[in-house]
């Protein structure tokens, strides 16, 4: 295995004394012996406990790009001390000697390669020239680097290390934010890519300014990650921080970034990413598809509600795993939740990349969706809108989550959010009711250009038991509201709520897992490669003429009629029950004129 050294090439070793340059002996963390480890030597992580060492800007480029595919730009680009700054030591000085030190002429690295063929535009910025911080020279190379990214039309890859703006620049260090992100926003109008990968630490003004508006987050393990330092936040908590917080692994459980990725992986994991965002392949369907014969399950609505919550049913998870390859989940939307019981995520079907949404049951257990998790749905939308990708929507819920803490957190608004949304992108849209969905939170990830079900699947406004209680009076009465309540895949089918159902296999899909994915798989290639034959705007047409029409009310005509002969059938009704009234014996009570049927 080739080494940090090699990989760098002749000349382009950074100085002996830059922060990472230089090896250690011994694991900073464990005190583990690095003598002869190779994952020290390529990556400079500790083999024993996973420690990740500093990596200068060009080790780290060396670790991802293709060998010998970088080119740097704008290396001319300086602008030392505009504001005649000087303390205890110039500016002007400080940078001079940073420049010596590191071989670099500022805290941004930028230029283009390639990662396994692929052609990018990369940018790093290294902390050990003063801090990683932002200056007016930094600010125009970042954002040169994105309108080169824009006009060539490829992916840009930051490796971010910084702790925020540069002081002794004022005001104009801190106005690079909104110039980087202008440029960061053109390029995201063009439908490309933005990866970024947070390093220990990248805090301050970047992380605030450009770094979140990036498609995808990742970040190396246990990176000090967010927008404060960690001697600010010890003030203002007046004690120490719990342990693991302001890391990254913190912001994964949070959902503010998508993953956490050790070095080792890190080069793979962008390539397989890029080739998802970027994929071109688009399934096709012959013009006329002969349609099998379908088959609906003998069982009573109310044995199909108990088949859809099998303990052993697959859930999103499960299928999404075996139905796709190279998938790639994302997390959260940066509102500072991730709702796990939402999977959102990446991956191939059949070579096609697509999105997917998942509503992941816990097995054997009750799953109410949070407004974290339609926010998280939401956003997995947008960027399937932004790269031009299919939306499969897998639907198992109980609904939303009636707690108070959801309700203040904007339940409403993002449950509307996430059904409009759904309902307005131009790309094709599957959604499948595979186990129990329940309510809003069904509907508002199902409104797509095709809905399918499972056979032994139910679609429900409300659970049986809930409807016999309020209707009934008890929930005994469970399995006669389930057949009232038409509620089954067939049911369904009939009212033109879903497209098609899906076989199960054996007694359910439970038996099988891998057999029911298979034939989900099937199906949903099928309306996929339907789908994609009609073009965006005709598509969102369609999408607005199907829901506009569900549960029409007839013409002025018909509609008379029909209330007319609903009256009349009333009031046969009440005629009959009157005659069997006046048939049952009565006795007289001395108390009362009143005749009380006995």
């Amino acid at each position: 295995m080739r080494n940090l050294k090699t990989l760098l090439g002749r000349g382009e070793a950074p100085d002996d004394e830059a922060p990472g340059s230089r090896p250690h002996e011994q694991c900073l963390s464990c005190s583990a012996d690095l003598e002869g480890s190779k994952s020290y030597e390529r990556f400079r992580v500790c083999h024993s406990c996973g420690f990740h060492f500093h990596l200068t800007a060009r080790e780290r480029l060396a670790t991802l790009l293709d060998l010998g595919s970088f080119h740097e730009d704008d290396r001319g680009v300086t602008n030392i001390d505009p504001l005649s700054f000087r303390d205890k030591q110039s500016y002007r000085s400080r940078v001079i000697n940073a420049q010596r030190r590191t071989g670099l002429t500022e805290s941004a690295l930028t230029g283009t390669g390639s990662i396994y063929g692929r052609d990018l535009v990369a940018a790093v910025i290294d902390f050990s020239f003063l801090g990683g911080s932002i200056g007016v020279a930094a600010g125009e190379r970042l954002a040169r680097a994105f309108e080169k990214a824009t006009s060539r039309r490829v992916p840009v890859v930051l490796i971010c290390s910084t702790a925020g703006t540069r002081m002794q620049e004022g005001l104009l260090a801190l106005m690079q934010a909104p110039r980087i992100a202008a440029a960061v926003r053109r390029h995201d109008r063009a439908g490309l890519p933005y990866v970024a990968v947070l390093t220990d630490p990248t805090t301050g003004s970047a992380y605030t300014g450009f770094v979140n508006l990036a498609d995808v987050l990742l970040s190396e393990p246990n990176a000090l990650v967010g927008y404060a330092a960690l001697r600010a936040l010890q003030e203002a908590a007046g004690a120490d921080l719990p342990e693991g917080a302001h890391t990254s692994e913190a912001h994964l459980k949070r959902g503010l970034i998508d993953a956490v990725v050790p070095r080792p992986q890190l080069r793979d994991s962008i390539a397989q990413l890029l080739d998802l965002l970027t994929n071109d392949y688009r399934l096709t369907a012959q013009k006329e598809q002969r349609e099998g014969h379908s088959y609906h399950t003998p069982r009573t609505a109310w044995q199909q509600v108990q088949i859809s919550r099998h303990e052993d049913r697959p859930n999103a998870t499960d299928l999404i795993a075996r139905m796709s390859t190279s998938f790639v989940a994302l997390r959260g939307d940066r509102s500072g939740e991730d709702d796990p019981l939402v999977q959102t995520g990446v991956g191939s079907l059949a070579g096609e990349a697509v999105l997917f949404v998942g509503q992941v049951r816990p097995h054997g257990q009750r799953a109410h969706i949070s407004t974290a998790g339609f926010r998280k749905a939401r956003r997995a939308m947008m960027l399937a809108r932004k790269f031009d990708l299919p939306v499969v929507t897998l639907i198992d819920t109980d609904g939303a989550d009636p707690s108070l803490a959801n309700e203040e957190a904007g339940l409403g608004f993002a449950v509307a959010q996430c059904m409009t949304s759904m309902l307005e992108l131009p790309v094709p849209t599957v959604a499948v009711i595979t186990g129990e969905a329940n309510s809003e939170g069904a509907m508002a990830m199902a409104v797509a250009d095709r809905v399918l079900m499972l056979d032994n699947a139910v679609y429900e406004v409300i659970r049986p038991e809930d409807a016999a209680t309020i209707l009934y009076g008890g929930e005994s009465s469970a399995g006669e509201a389930a057949e009232r309540l038409r509620l089954t895949s067939h049911d369904c089918l009939r009212l033109g709520i879903i497209d098609h159902t899906v076989p199960e296999p054996g007694d359910g899909a439970h038996t099988d897992h891998a057999e029911a994915a298979v034939l989900l798989r099937r199906a949903i290639l099928r309306e996929l490669s339907r789908v994609q034959r009609t073009r965006a705007k005709r598509r969102v047409e369609q999408r607005y003429a199907r829901y506009r029409e569900i549960g029409s009310t007839r013409s002025w005509i018909r509609g008379r009629l029909e209330r007319q002969l609903a009256h009349f059938t009333d009031r046969m009704s009440g005629a009959a029950g009157r005659l069997r009234d006046r048939s049952t014996p009565r006795r007289r009570y001395d108390f009362g004129d009143d005749d009380i049927p006995v």
